[in-house]
């Protein structure tokens, strides 16, 4: 904001060329402009009223010096640019439309339209400079909003999630450990005097428990399973919702992939997507998917901002994350990135992986 405040020298030093009957009310001015200027990029409160009184130091100055002050008016359009409604912004450039018209009619009454010509451009510019930047505030705020709604979206993706589990659980062990506990309880009073039939209700507890046991195990085992078709499917829809173009080449379900590297691929498509959508600001993306008679390669490529490979950040703790879980079935992982030139991470896995712990393989 002081930065440019350079700039009102070009005004001072053209005032200090007047004579001095005419200085005594200009510098006033000159400070009270700077006053404005600095008050309202401070307070949201002060700034329409900071566009007025800068709108009417250019009127004065333009009229009763030189058309060339009107060059004061790029100060007042950053201002513009920040007022916070377009009910303001619509009173500040009707201002700034009467002020033209004033001074185009003063011009061709005093000197003709010639002295206008040259400031025709940054007329131009002073007028289109406000939309511009109310245009990129909206756009930051939308952005911001759609952060806040895909944040929304994985709580209650969550919470549902939680809520399954919790019905689930409920609904299939629920009966099981009541009909334990009654079970146990039968057989502990038959145990003297109806040995017979407490052993039984005994087996009937360790049937009953074994079948508990598997129910367990079935809804851990739906808990986790992750597929690639499905997390593709899924990655088409965030990065839609977060206004990203996303191109797919290749079709997975061409391969005949085994769970345990099914659920390791869609695993790391999930975290590299997710990484897309929070850390790149990239306009398109690319997931690229290749078999060869050795492996299979699946590759996410975004036009992003990049990233320094030297950070340890978040971003470096997924992509470690990523390559624990590719350890499992050997597979590895590459990361390209470049400040400004996007990035590109593959995943490549074994189509015969051998295990070195047991010397086999599978």
């Amino acid at each position: 904001m002081l930065l440019w405040l350079v700039y009102i020298l070009f005004p001072v030093m053209a005032l200090a060329e007047r004579p001095p009957e005419e200085q005594w009310i200009g510098f006033p001015l000159i400070i009270l402009f700077i006053v404005s200027y600095i008050t309202g990029h401070l307070s949201k409160g002060w700034r329409i009223w900071a566009v007025i009184i800068q709108l009417l130091v250019i009127g004065y100055f333009s009229w009763r010096y030189d058309e060339s002050f009107m060059y004061m008016g790029f100060f007042t359009a950053s201002l513009v640019g920040m007022l916070p409604s377009l009910r303001q912004i619509g009173i500040a450039m009707s201002g700034v439309l009467l002020l033209y018209g004033m001074e185009v009619w003063h011009y061709e009454e005093r000197n003709g339209l010639e002295g206008l010509y040259n400031l025709l451009p940054a007329m131009v510019a002073v007028l289109l400079v406000p939309f511009v930047m109310f245009i990129g505030r909206r756009s930051r705020v939308l952005r911001a909003q759609l952060e806040l709604a895909n944040d929304e979206i994985a709580r209650l993706s969550i919470q549902e999630e939680r809520q399954r589990i919790s019905r689930e659980l409920h609904d299939t062990l629920g009966h099981t450990l009541t009909m334990i506990t009654l079970k146990s309880e039968l057989a502990e009073k038959l145990i003297v005097h109806h040995p017979d039939r407490a052993k039984q209700e005994i087996r009937d507890v360790q049937l009953t428990s074994r079948a508990a046991l598997k129910q367990v195990r079935e809804l851990v085992t739906g808990m986790n399973t992750v597929t690639l078709q499905d997390e593709l499917s899924n990655a088409k829809r965030i990065l839609a919702a977060a206004f990203i173009t996303i191109k797919v080449q290749g079709d997975p379900a061409s391969a005949s992939l085994s769970p345990l590297i099914d659920n390791m691929l869609g695993m790391c498509l999930r975290e590299a997507v997710t990484n897309v959508v929070k850390h790149s600001e990239a306009r398109q993306c690319v997931i690229e998917w290749a078999m060869t008679p050795d492996q299979y390669r699946l590759a996410i490529r975004d036009n992003g901002v990049g990233c320094d490979l030297a950070d340890k950040g978040p971003a470096h703790n997924g992509l470690r994350g990523m390559q624990e879980r590719l350890n499992l079935v050997d597979g590895k992982l590459d990361f390209k990135s470049a400040k400004g030139s996007g990035s590109v991470i593959t995943f490549t896995v074994p189509r015969v992986h051998s295990s070195s712990k047991k010397g086999g393989s599978t």
